[in-house]
């Protein structure tokens, strides 16, 4: 019973209220995951590479930078089966674009748990350090990792 409660969510919860001609008054709001792209990076016949960019240049917020996770993953394993290269690189629109490959891939996006924290962390570091840890060549290369597999 408590998870098909679970499932019928606050449209459950009005609905037993109607019936029992009870009011329920409450506001609810959808809740959007947050808006992410991915960025081929490396493709092979065994391995796939991708970015997953999660923040886009803010002007306002004084950040004209993206913020990516990188990820490795063997080709036609479970999806669980994943390699993090990178939980936040920080890279200008042009390491971006230059990190691109235009070929397609199926690609997944895992929970951003680590990518969250450390952002937050280089969100806290002074504007020197920050500028300092901008990847501004290629991303694989920013993390060590060559376009050759």
């Amino acid at each position: 019973m408590a998870s098909a409660w679970m499932r019928t969510g606050l449209a459950g919860v009005t609905t037993v209220a109607a019936l029992l001609g009870g009011t329920v008054l409450a506001h609810a709001e959808a809740v959007k995951p947050p808006a992410a792209s991915t960025v081929i990076l490396s493709l092979s016949p065994r391995t796939v590479r991708w970015a997953t960019v999660y923040k886009v240049p803010d002007p306002a917020g004084h950040d004209p930078y993206y913020h990516v996770e990188v990820i490795e993953k063997e080709r036609h394993t479970p999806p669980w089966q994943f390699k993090r290269l990178a939980a936040h690189i920080v890279v200008t629109s042009e390491a971006l674009e230059r990190s691109r490959l235009e070929q397609k891939a199926k690609t997944y996006f895992y929970k951003d748990i680590e990518f969250r924290i450390a952002y937050q962390a280089w969100r806290e570091l002074s504007q020197a350090q920050r500028e300092a840890v901008v990847c501004r060549t290629a991303i694989l290369e920013c993390i060590g990792k060559s376009d050759s597999m």
